[in-house]
């Protein structure tokens, strides 16, 4: 041991405020079961950790119909995300959810409530559905598997 200070690097502390907008992978931290709100929709509240440095963002997203009568189901997206969708009309294993990986839009907004009231916060704009082939998008819904040829296809307008 030395009789004087030694500088080691300092700390890699972690950034104060929202992360940049942008595509993010993050892994599940935690993870309940959907809860019913007296509107109709099931509410899923799950905390994901940003990766690489771990932040936390909490998500809730929710199934049912929209204001315009639209079926919207948010759950559904995120367990395709994280790969821990079951087969269709089953329920599925929520503890099995937590440790899933997968990769997020995140935005920044500020907070409506709670205390971070008014201040900038990360929100999740949307889950990405990974990109599958052939047999695996036979089970999903007509509008997702729309969504997963569209994102399969080849670009048309390159320019080159």
């Amino acid at each position: 041991m030395t009789d004087t200070y030694q500088f080691a690097g300092g700390e890699q502390g972690k950034a104060f405020g929202p992360l940049p907008p942008g595509d993010y992978a993050f892994t599940v931290a935690e993870c309940g079961e959907p809860y019913l709100k007296e509107n109709g929709h099931w509410v899923l509240k799950i905390r994901l950790a940003i990766e690489p440095g771990g932040e936390t963002v909490w998500a809730q997203p929710w199934s049912g119909e929209t204001s315009t009568g639209e079926t919207r189901d948010g759950i559904g997206q995120f367990l395709i995300c994280c790969n821990r969708a079951p087969a269709l009309s089953t329920a599925p294993d929520w503890e099995k959810v937590a440790g899933a990986r997968g990769k997020c839009r995140l935005k920044v907004e500020k907070a409506q409530a709670g205390a971070l009231e008014g201040k900038e916060r990360n929100a999740v704009a949307f889950f990405h559905a990974p990109k599958e082939v052939g047999p695996a998008r036979e089970g999903l819904p007509p509008k997702l598997q729309k969504m997963k040829q569209e994102a399969d296809e080849e670009p048309t307008d390159i320019p080159f």
